[in-house]
């Protein structure tokens, strides 16, 4: 199984003045980067809504404001979010890279219309290989 965190297209580094946003990679599949392709071709408003919550995401301890970033209301989920292109349907699951790194790894994409309990497990299951990966 191979990982690895990427930067994102279209995020400047001189905006990551609090955190790194990196995309997660995992057997060279990276779904967070073929929906931000995909949105800015399909989905313009979404697309600018998303990257605008990137650099805000980047730039600040943590987003408290829910137009732009809500975490899992399940406790099962453990500390996991989404990132909100508010009043349309894109979202990006993430979570926080405290330890060392600095970074927000986000792992998955989702739309409003679809079973967001899944997508936030889907995150939560990443981040847990993304840390059994990095003890290794």
């Amino acid at each position: 199984m191979t990982l690895e965190s990427v930067e994102i297209p279209g995020i400047d580094s001189r905006t990551e003045t609090v955190w790194k946003v990196r995309a997660l990679v995992l057997n060279g599949k990276d779904p967070v980067r073929a929906a931000l392709f995909r949105w800015s071709k399909t989905r313009p408003k979404d697309y600018a809504a998303i990257m605008k919550v990137m650099r805000l995401a980047a730039q600040q301890d943590h987003v408290r404001n829910p137009k732009h970033v809500k975490k899992s209301g399940n406790p099962q989920h453990g500390s996991v979010y989404e990132m909100i292109a508010y009043t349309s349907t894109a979202r990006l699951m993430f979570f926080y890279d405290e330890a060392e790194s600095a970074l927000i790894i986000s792992t998955n994409a989702y739309e409003k219309k679809g079973d967001q309990d899944a997508a936030f497990a889907r995150c939560a299951t990443l981040r847990d290989i993304y840390r059994e990966r990095k003890k290794s």
